[in-house]
């Protein structure tokens, strides 16, 4: 597949995702952020160690120390969710939040992804970056 199908299909989701997120801060049965950080990583933990167990009794996958990469992402981006979760519960429009995850994020990632994966950056990129973060701050005027 594609790389732009799976990513627009994964964007699909996590759209449908922070709508039921954010309904949840809008309904009249309130919930704390925190509880709500953790009933949605609860489901995420749920529904991952079932497809690893699957994965693991299916082809026998053996635990080697290169799992520890994907432990500690999820780590991170566990802790992650609480911020995003939080940002979410203040009621600011979706689409700003997003816009400004994606903004930050774009730029950091081509930072550090050029220091540790020695990523090329071209001029079209950082003109494209430096048009996002324009547009990330007139939208947030």
């Amino acid at each position: 597949m594609n790389w732009l199908y799976s990513i627009l299909i994964g964007t699909i989701f996590f759209i449908v995702g922070q709508l039921f997120l954010r309904r949840t801060f809008e309904s009249k049965n309130k919930i704390d952020y925190f509880t709500v950080s953790l009933l949605f990583s609860s489901a995420v933990g749920i529904f991952s160690l079932f497809l690893l167990l699957s994965q693991m009794y299916r082809k026998r996958i053996t635990i080697n120390e290169n799992y520890w990469n994907p432990i500690f992402a999820g780590l991170m981006f566990f802790i992650g969710f609480f911020f995003w979760i939080y940002t979410i519960s203040s009621k600011e429009s979706l689409g700003l939040i997003r816009i400004a995850m994606a903004g930050f994020e774009t730029i950091i990632l081509f930072l550090l992804s050029y220091i540790f994966f020695n990523d090329i950056i071209t001029v079209k990129h950082l003109i494209g970056s430096i048009l996002v973060l324009l547009g990330i701050g007139i939208s947030t005027l």
